[in-house]
């Protein structure tokens, strides 16, 4: 290629050099170093042309050459390997996402609550009832064939034997269990343990089979003592029962023990008290009934009266009523207080009511506004 471009260049000297040379004034038809002139030129053109094609015959080649190659395809991704879990059986694969059921929970009660605190004071021969509430803890349905069964202590005329629920009870569901007895004639602590039975005739109870659930009360035969027995005694307004002990931000009335208690004069006393109020509208009530009795010999009901120390719009009136059986009520007395700085001293004789099984009544009563009717009953009892 180098060397042909140098002939180019060496005939293009020559022909340049042809062409600066004189020339004759003569009109001879045909002048010899035309005809050189001409082949020259024609070589030239013949060369040029040569190169022109062999360049770019040269760069259709490069190109050629460095066109790139063809990328080549993504490789399809492989496939996540799949985790396996260990086939040994002291690591459980299933299993890991399952509940297990523990062993022997077929039947199992769980506590949720109940009503008569232990310790609960009656006098003899007074009829109450108890009430349980107690979830289905287990893994099997309580049916109509499922039985509530007297365990051990003192029985207090309790059934023996009594139906667990009138409908069946799923697990994660309550069943309540109410259970009637009657105060032994002589004074004392006595308890009663309870137990439920399986269609089978299996008794079982809580996580520990060997536990039951049980009521527990003193019997006094020398006098019964209302803040003992406080939770013993159904409080309500004049719609609604009422939780005992109650709270005093309660609008809907309440009752709760102290055993420290202020009193209406400022001073502070070491005999317990039960605090009451009425529920907060107009004419307000708060009513405590106690379970049916047997009334003791020449007994009176004796207790402190007095309101709240800081409520002095206090303005209230204290009934003592009784029932039998399913008589109407009968008023015994009643009292009212303002608050003037003074207590007022209670001695009623109930000694008509000796010998008889009667339901004594408590009744607060707001005088108009229940603002401020807060009262205390210090040392409440019915004794002889």
């Amino acid at each position: 290629m180098k060397a042909q471009k140098r002939l180019l260049f060496t005939l293009l000297v020559i022909l340049l050099f042809s062409a600066c040379q004189p020339q004759p004034n003569t009109a001879t038809p045909t002048d010899p170093l035309d005809s050189v002139r001409t082949e020259v030129a024609r070589t030239v053109e013949a060369l040029t042309t040569q190169i022109v094609a062999t360049d770019q015959a040269a760069q259709t080649q490069t190109a050629i050459f460095f066109v790139p190659s063809p990328i080549p395809p993504t490789p399809e991704p492989s496939p996540a390997p799949t985790l396996s879990l260990p086939t040994d059986p002291a690591v459980p694969t299933v299993a890991l996402l399952q509940t297990p059921t523990p062993s022997g929970s077929c039947n199992q009660a769980a506590f949720i609550d109940e009503t008569i605190p232990d310790g609960s004071q009656f006098p003899p021969g007074t009829s109450f009832t108890k009430t349980w509430t107690l979830r289905n803890a287990g893994s099997c349905t309580w049916n109509a064939d499922y039985d509530v069964v007297f365990s051990s202590g003192n029985r207090m005329n309790a059934p023996e034997v009594l139906p667990l629920a009138k409908e069946s009870v799923p697990p994660g569901s309550s069943v309540t269990i109410s259970i009637p007895f009657t105060s032994p004639l002589e004074g004392g602590s006595y308890r009663a343990d309870f137990k439920l039975r399986n269609a089978d005739g299996v008794l079982f109870s809580f996580k520990d089979p060997s536990q039951t659930f049980w009521v527990e009360i003193q019997v006094m035969t020398d006098k019964i003592d209302l803040v003992a027995m406080a939770c013993s005694i159904r409080w309500s307004n004049a719609t609604t029962e009422l939780p005992c002990p109650g709270l005093p931000t309660d609008t809907r009335g309440f009752a709760y023990t102290d055993f420290a208690p202020v009193l209406e004069t400022g001073s502070r006393d070491d005999e317990p008290a039960l605090w009451l109020g009425v529920q907060q509208i107009q004419d307000g009530i708060l009513r405590g009934t106690l379970p049916v009795m047997l009334i003791p010999q020449n007994a009176k009901f004796s207790t402190i009266l007095g309101c709240k120390n800081d409520q002095e719009a206090c303005d209230v009136t204290l009934r003592l009523s009784y029932q039998e059986g399913d008589k109407p009520l009968v008023e015994i007395a009643h009292w009212q207080k303002v608050h003037d700085g003074k207590l007022l001293s209670i001695n009623q004789d109930l000694s008509g009511l000796s010998g008889k099984n009667v339901r004594i009544i408590l009744q607060l009563e707001a005088n108009g506004s229940p603002y401020n009717d807060i009262v205390h009953l210090l040392a409440p009892v019915i004794a002889p």
